[in-house]
């Protein structure tokens, strides 16, 4: 294609009619599964992120408690893919993913809650209309200098959440030949790289709302009333 723009698709299209190999001895239904365990942790959050004023799969009064707690799925598919292979590479990286988990969350979720006590509610919508008015009302620019440092903070473990180096642990192609991924092919081994991309852009989003207005216009003229 012209410089490069069909190669995703072509790859896609590729790794689809790619053979999916079950190496011997593996679990085939915890094989299987993990694969599709990875992207339901991926995708359920877009359920509660809001889009617009009316622009919102639904409004979970517990939105903030719901993203944390369905991502963590997805870490609970990397170890079922990584003991399902009967591979030892496979299980080590799994292994260190598990390890990884809690070095992040723990900062991660006690960010969340500063917002969450700001607010007064786990609604991300609400988090989202209580930056109203401009840009100097989003939180990043109305607590600072607390603001900008738990920013950093989330945003450091926004990149071990979705493996970004230097948090590729789960991965470390260098030093364990792929990881908890090792064993897979076809279009499982896309699956698992479809779900990590697919969480940057979650983590894209609930940062946003959390520190930058969400949907909110920077300008309060071009802003529409809550609930309009």
């Amino acid at each position: 294609g012209p410089i490069g723009l069909l190669q995703t698709l072509a790859d896609t299209i590729k790794l689809l009619f790619k053979e999916a190999i079950f190496p011997k001895g593996v679990d085939r239904k915890l094989f299987v599964l993990a694969p599709l365990l990875v992207n339901v942790g991926a995708f359920m959050p877009f359920l509660v992120i809001p889009w617009g004023s009316r622009l919102q799969p639904a409004d979970l009064n517990v939105g903030v408690f719901y993203v944390v707690a369905i991502a963590s799925l997805s870490t609970v598919g990397l170890i079922m893919a990584g003991w399902a292979s009967n591979n030892t590479y496979s299980l080590f990286g799994a292994m260190r993913s598990a390890a990884q988990i809690v070095s992040y969350e723990i900062p991660a979720v006690m960010i969340l809650l500063v917002p969450v006590m700001i607010v007064g509610s786990l609604s991300l919508k609400d988090i989202t209309e209580a930056q109203y008015g401009g840009l100097s009302n989003w939180f990043f620019f109305r607590y600072f200098p607390l603001m900008p440092v738990a920013f950093v903070v989330f945003f450091v473990a926004g990149l071990a959440e979705t493996n970004r180096a230097p948090f590729d642990i789960p991965e470390a192609e260098s030093e364990l030949v792929g990881g908890f991924h090792t064993e897979y092919s076809g279009f499982f081994f896309a699956m698992f790289f479809m779900a990590e991309y697919t969480e940057m852009f979650v983590i894209s989003a609930v940062t946003s709302v959390l520190f930058f207005g969400g949907y909110l216009a920077p300008h309060e003229s071009l802003q529409t009333l809550p609930g309009c």
